[in-house]
């Protein structure tokens, strides 16, 4: 009996990589990130009084369009992370069905195999009959030629009994022991051709034992080769998906990376700002000692 592949091919569990799902979390991780930068407080603009102010405004503004371009930037690479994905998706479908159709293939050779054991073993058997049959109509012969002898012997008895009644009884004695040396003779005969029924026989058990164990021994070979192929299959899913996720991983690290040294940099201008305004303070407080009518 054939194993049914495609049955034990469907019980085999793929991995799929569920591309919406992932689209959709890294949409959401890149919405908080610019939700954080867009809702900063807005600075309220002041009045530019030093060449510090009007540096600082100018590096605000460069900051704002470098953030409006990686905006666009990041928008790009999630769109081309998104086609990325589906072609995966496509290609692990199309490597599938060929997977499948390469299995269907080996199950068709198996079954043309089998076929050729069962037409050999027909053939066997026909073959085997028609030798008991010559056998069985060779040993008829025998019988007949063997009847027609003793009738001939018993006509000749019948003329001799005329010339002499002691040499009757003599011949009817041979006869008699040649009768009885033929039907030795002819059972030894049909004893021959027993045992020769029963090797061919035998013969015929042997040869089908012999084809229903090379037979089960292809059929183990056959699964044998799924089991590897199922496992090569999915030793290679888990490679691929593995190499997704390092992907994935290095593009938020280095996504981290920027987001911190863009934020390190806001940090050091509003500090800067912070001190220019207590310079411009503490200035502001001795000048206003130094005046005279203060002092008085």
């Amino acid at each position: 009996s054939t194993v049914n592949f495609s049955k034990s091919f469907s019980c085999f569990f793929i991995p799929k990589v569920n591309i919406k799902k992932l689209a959709k979390k890294a949409t959401k991780t890149f919405a908080k990130v610019y939700s954080r930068i867009e809702k900063k407080p807005k600075k309220t603009k002041v009045k530019i009084k030093t060449k510090s102010q009007i540096r600082a405004l100018k590096k605000q503004k460069e900051i704002k369009e470098k953030q409006k371009e990686i905006k666009e930037k990041q928008k790009k690479k999630e769109k081309a992370i998104k086609l990325q994905l589906i072609k995966e998706r496509n290609y692990e479908k199309k490597r599938i069905k060929d997977e499948e159709i390469k299995i269907k293939n080996k199950e068709l050779k198996l079954k043309e195999e089998e076929l050729k054991l069962k037409v050999a073993e027909q053939k066997l058997k026909e073959q085997a009959e028609h030798r008991l049959q010559e056998q069985d109509q060779r040993r008829k012969d025998e019988e007949r030629r063997l009847r027609e002898e003793a009738q001939r012997i018993r006509d000749e008895e019948r003329r001799s009994r005329e010339a002499a009644e002691q040499r009757l009884r003599d011949e009817q004695q041979r006869i008699r022991d040649e009768f009885q040396r033929r039907r030795d003779e002819e059972q030894r005969k049909r004893d021959e051709e027993e045992k020769k029924k029963i090797e061919a026989e035998q013969k015929i058990k042997n040869e089908e034992r012999r084809i229903k164990e090379e037979e089960e021994k292809k059929k183990i070979e056959a699964e044998q080769k799924i089991k590897n192929e199922e496992r090569r299959i999915k030793e290679e899913e888990e490679k691929r998906k593995n190499e997704i996720e390092e992907l994935r991983f290095k593009e938020w690290e280095k996504k981290y990376d920027e987001d911190r040294k863009r934020s390190d940099e806001e940090e050091f201008l509003k500090e800067e700002e912070l001190r220019q305004k207590e310079e411009e303070r503490r200035q502001k407080m001795l000048s206003e000692e130094k005046k005279p009518n203060k002092i008085n």
